[in-house]
């Protein structure tokens, strides 16, 4: 099985994608297109025209898809709420995938049940189906391939609130994000760790090998997974100097730390950070005696794409593509999917 080998890059940052990477990559998500009026909105200008015809230039044979919603968008549950809405919404996309020649869907509602209406879960199946059937129909007349994937959240939480279990057979496969896993949390810890740390104080389980496996109890199979590394950070200010920072409680919730760039060329060598490595979970991270930093290294995405061939996964993605400015990751990942054979 050929393993895919996906990014996400924001508008601004597509011109950070090289043509050697371009040429490296199956798919390329352009993120994103939130909703607006129940509308899925992506006004791409000159410049960025321009950047995607090039890349197309470089990999003819990569898949660029416009990726919807995104973190913090809530337009889908109330687009998808009625079957006028739906239609509207996965017409509008549509458009933007006949407007710009594109090939494909990643749909990335974040996340069907948040705004606490139960419906959304069943909205969610029926926008795939929607988003298939038009796909296949619009393929149909072109004689082209359009992909539809998404960007699934990790854990039992999303297997309560979608039907992913079945929602699956409309999509060619899942960006599992198996990143993130320890957000909104005032206890200091991994966020996108492989394996369960032994350190005492994690909140939940919550790593990828975890997160994977009851995915595919779920119903998705392993096959249609991709697992997800991350190309940047979270950190946790006023952290105890227990376990050098590993899951201690703090004052104040993440936010969102710097990138991996900035880590590799600041972090680790200028300022007084130091950096761990926690063998049990196959993670990183940085600490300085009170502020805790989580994040992927070369090592711990090599470990995770060795851990999806392993598997028989589908492959693997990342997110940002504009946060590893010297393709360290980016390369890591490619030469462990072992692509370039």
């Amino acid at each position: 099985m050929n393993k895919y080998f996906v990014g996400y890059v924001t508008l601004r940052g597509i011109t950070s994608v090289t043509d050697t990477q371009a040429k490296k990559l199956t798919h390329l998500n352009l993120a994103f297109a939130p909703m607006k009026d129940g509308e899925t909105f992506m006004e791409l200008n000159d410049r960025q025209l321009h950047e995607i015809a090039r890349i197309r230039r470089a990999n003819p044979r990569l898949a660029i898809l416009v990726s919807t919603g995104g973190g913090g968008d809530r337009g889908h549950g109330e687009a998808t709420s009625t079957p006028e809405g739906l239609d509207k919404l996965t017409e509008s996309t549509l458009r933007l995938v006949r407007e710009y020649d594109l090939d494909g869907i990643d749909c990335d509602w974040e996340f069907p049940g948040d705004t606490g209406i139960i419906e959304e879960k069943y909205q969610h199946t029926a926008l795939f189906r929607d988003y298939r059937r038009k796909l296949d129909a619009l393929g149909a007349v072109t004689g082209k391939k359009y992909w539809l994937t998404t960007a699934a959240g990790a854990g039992e939480w999303y297997l309560n609130r979608t039907e992913i279990g079945k929602s699956h057979e409309y999509l060619d496969f899942v960006n599992l994000m198996t990143y993130d896993s320890n957000t909104d949390s005032t206890i200091a810890g991994h966020h996108t760790h492989l394996y369960e740390s032994k350190f005492p104080g994690c909140p939940r389980i919550q790593s990828a090998d975890h997160n994977i496996r009851i995915m595919v109890e779920a119903g998705v199979p392993i096959e249609k997974i991709l697992i997800g590394c991350a190309f940047y950070s979270h950190r946790w200010d006023n952290v105890p100097d227990v376990n050098h920072g590993v899951y201690q409680p703090t004052p104040w919730k993440n936010m969102f730390g710097p990138s991996y760039t900035e880590i590799a060329l600041k972090y680790e060598k200028q300022m007084d950070y130091v950096k761990y490595w926690d063998e049990d979970a196959c993670a990183p991270y940085l600490y300085n005696g009170s502020t805790f930093i989580s994040y992927d290294d070369p090592l711990s995405v090599r470990l995770k794409c060795e851990y999806a061939l392993k598997h028989n996964m589908a492959g693997a993605f990342y997110w940002v593509h504009e946060s590893d400015a010297g393709s360290v990751l980016f390369d890591q990942m490619y030469d462990t999917l072992s692509l370039g054979k």
